[in-house]
C-alpha cells in the first residue's frame, strides 16, 4: 500500500498559472491526490466576491479536495456557497452544519480514490462564531465542537478507507490535539500558521504537514506501510516561484 499526496495551504488568492501548471505537473508525474488546507481564496473573512480566480486556476491543476478555512467562511449560507461555488472538487468542514437542509457542495467528509487506494478525506474550520454568542443569532450556520466532529469522521470513514486525512485550517497546536485525540489518522495536513513544518507524531506514525502560505510552496508526502504496520513516511517541500 502507497499513497502520495501534494499538499498547499494558505494560497490567499496567490496562486497563478505557472504555479498552477507546475502542481498539475507534479500531480500528474507522481500519480498523487492533491490537496488544500484552506484559506485559497482572496476575499476576507466579511466579505463575498463575485468570483474568486484562483478557484479556476486550482480546477485546472487538478485538485481533488479543500479544506474550509476563514476566508471561505461566510456567516450566512448563500454568501459561504458563493464563495466557493467555482470549486470543482468537494471544498470539506466536518465541525459546520446548516441548521436547515445541508450545505450543497460543502460536505463533511469524502472518499477520494488514488490508483486501488481509498482514501477518506475530511476537512476541520477555524470556530468563527462562537456557540452561545449573539452573532450566532443572525447566522444559519452552527459550528460544533471540532474534537466531536473529528472523533465523528473518523467514524464514519475508517471502515470505507485505507488511509485517513485530515485537512485542517486550525493551527499546528490544534494539529497536536487532533493527533493524539485521533491516532488512527494516517496525516493531517494543515494550515492557518501560515509555517513551513512537517513532523511525525505518534505511534502511527502520524505525518503533520505544514506547507507554507501564498502559494511559495507545497508539500509532498508519500505514504507506505511496513511489514509491522506502521506508517513509513516520507515528505520534502517544493518551491513553486
Amino acid at each position: 500500500m502507497a499513497l502520495t499526496i501534494i499538499h498547499t495551504s494558505d494560497l490567499h488568492g496567490r496562486l497563478d498559472r505557472q504555479g498552477a501548471e507546475a502542481l498539475g505537473f507534479l500531480r500528474q508525474r507522481s500519480g498523487a491526490l492533491l490537496l488544500d488546507s484552506g484559506d485559497a481564496i482572496g476575499a476576507g473573512n466579511i466579505y463575498v466576491r463575485p468570483r474568486e480566480p484562483v478557484l479556476d486556476l486550482m480546477n485546472a491543476a487538478g485538485y481533488h479536495a479543500m479544506a474550509m478555512g476563514n476566508r471561505e467562511f461566510f456567516f450566512r449560507k448563500s454568501g459561504l456557497l458563493r464563495k466557493t461555488r467555482w470549486a470543482a472538487f468537494p471544498v470539506l468542514s466536518a465541525n459546520v452544519l446548516a441548521l436547515r437542509g445541508d450545505l450543497g457542495h460543502v460536505v463533511r467528509w469524502t472518499v477520494l480514490r488514488s490508483g486501488s487506494e481509498r482514501v477518506g478525506v475530511f476537512g476541520l474550520t477555524p470556530t468563527m462564531i462562537r456557540p452561545g454568542s449573539l452573532p450566532e443569532r443572525f447566522s444559519d450556520l452552527r459550528f460544533i465542537a471540532w474534537e466531536g466532529a473529528a472523533r465523528e469522521a473518523v467514524r464514519a470513514l475508517r471502515d470505507d478507507a485505507d488511509w485517513l486525512v485530515a485537512l485542517s485550517h486550525r493551527g499546528m497546536e490544534d494539529d497536536l490535539a487532533l493527533a493524539e485525540l485521533c491516532p488512527e489518522i494516517d496525516a493531517i495536513l494543515g494550515g492557518h500558521d501560515h509555517a513551513r513544518d512537517g513532523r511525525q507524531v505518534g505511534p502511527g506514525p502520524t505525518m503533520i504537514s505544514h506547507p507554507g502560505d501564498h502559494a511559495r510552496s507545497a508539500a509532498v508526502i508519500r505514504l507506505g506501510r511496513g511489514a509491522d504496520g506502521r506508517n513509513e513516511i516520507e515528505a520534502r517541500i517544493v518551491d513553486l516561484t
